[in-house]
């Protein structure tokens, strides 16, 4: 088992970070705790304003939100597919889960993780050179059962600290969208950093194509996101392929999903777009953010991205300590839990429409004409829904019932 990690934030990416603190095993309360370098307040930098106060003393998890992990540290594993690929990575190594710690997940997540913060020792992984989208695309029906050890290992080093259920993987890729390198690599000119993922056993065919599309549609109804591609394997497997935005060119940004700035669970937690406006002020003091964030949420209520759980929202925290909100992701057509958004608008989860808009604009200081403006703008947008459908290609089935759902919403 892991014992210690020392905890940098690394904003050059060269390996010389500022010394954070150190992660350590409680055996008593079977949690990790952090221990905060000596000098770490002297750098000015506030990693986690809503959730820490003081760098005096310990910090522990909150609530277990994280498992045994503060929420600070435990936004760096990665859940889903990446979570899969680490456990099943120690396993092969002859770890039995029950030995399985968040520290050593952290270890292997190491200084590849999403964001800025980096955890040594770390686990080193082979570097690839030029990945390729059909080895991918062949393992992953396959990771549930006998998968040989040395593809678990290059799956896990290209996965870095990506999140999510989708099998998917970091990458640098070249000016014209044909070439994808393992994102260790140095980064040449025209190249940049990408995320690539592909649609689960249990995706609708086309849903690759449609988050593509609901991509192109939030950008034309003003809302903040990275460029994006479709890329296919041999065989026709559709890969979306996006921007990362913690990365710009060499340089890094420390990340912090809203449930780790909160420490609690997105899966549980309950919140209102209320209380998300607020933390959006409270981090960013900009009247422009809070207004972003109201267009996101009038957004994802059109156009049924009803998975807009505490962890599809991040802010984002430059080398000076300014934070900023991270441009939008995950956005795609989702009927939510129960037919439901995971977040509320205005205390209406199920059919929220301009009344429930208004209401949240009002407690954000929103003023109720520049409210319906945006309103009217992302309606008039969202209507032309299948001509950007057609133009990524979405299957007519997918595509039809998408205009649906959005005309039915257009009515609330």
């Amino acid at each position: 088992m892991t014992g210690r990690l020392n905890v940098t934030l690394d904003f050059s990416g060269v390996g010389e970070g500022i010394a954070v603190g150190q992660l350590g095993w409680d055996r008593t309360q079977r949690e990790v705790v952090a221990e905060w370098d000596a000098d770490f307040p002297q750098a000015g930098l506030n990693v986690s304003p809503l959730l820490v106060k003081s760098y005096s003393g310990l910090l522990r998890p909150k609530a277990r939100a994280f498992g045994e992990l503060p929420g600070l540290f435990g936004d760096s594993l990665p859940d889903g597919w990446g979570r899969l690929l680490i456990d099943r990575t120690l396993t092969s190594r002859g770890k039995s889960r029950s030995e399985i710690t968040d520290l050593d997940r952290l270890a292997m997540v190491g200084s590849h993780g999403m964001g800025a913060l980096c955890y040594r020792p770390e686990d080193d992984y082979p570097i690839e050179d030029d990945l390729d989208l059909d080895w991918f695309d062949g393992l992953v029906p396959e990771i549930g059962n006998d998968v040989a050890a040395e593809d678990l290992e290059r799956l896990r080093g290209i996965a870095g600290g990506s999140q999510g259920a989708r099998p998917k993987f970091v990458a640098i890729l070249d000016e014209a969208n044909e070439r994808l390198h393992d994102h260790r690599m140095p980064l040449e000119d025209g190249w940049r950093h990408v995320l690539a993922k592909r649609r689960a056993q249990g995706d609708v065919e086309g849903a690759v194509e449609a988050e593509a599309a609901y991509s192109d549609l939030a950008r034309a109804a003003g809302v903040e996101m990275t460029p994006v591609a479709v890329l296919r394997a041999s065989e026709g497997e559709p890969y979306f392929i996006t921007d990362r935005f913690d990365r710009q060119e060499n340089e890094r940004l420390h990340m912090q999903t809203v449930a780790a700035l909160l420490d609690v669970d997105f899966r549980t937690a309950q919140l209102d777009y209320i209380e998300l406006l607020k933390v959006v002020r409270m981090m960013t003091r900009d009247y422009r953010e809070v207004e972003q964030m109201f267009r996101r949420m009038v957004f994802n209520a059109r156009v049924m991205n009803r998975d807009d759980h505490l962890k599809n929202h991040a802010f984002l925290m430059d080398a000076s300590g300014e934070w900023r909100l991270a441009p939008a992701y995950d956005v795609s057509f989702s009927l939510g839990p129960g037919g439901e958004h995971t977040l509320l608008i205005a205390g209406e989860g199920r059919r929220p429409g301009r009344e429930h808009f208004l209401e949240a604009a009002k407690k954000a200081g929103i003023k109720e004409k520049r409210a319906a403006e945006i309103v009217e703008e992302i309606d008039g947008v969202v209507r032309d829904w299948s001509g950007y459908a057609d133009v990524r290609d979405v299957p007519s089935v997918l595509r039809k019932q998408i205009a649906e759902e959005i005309k039915i919403a257009l009515t609330w």
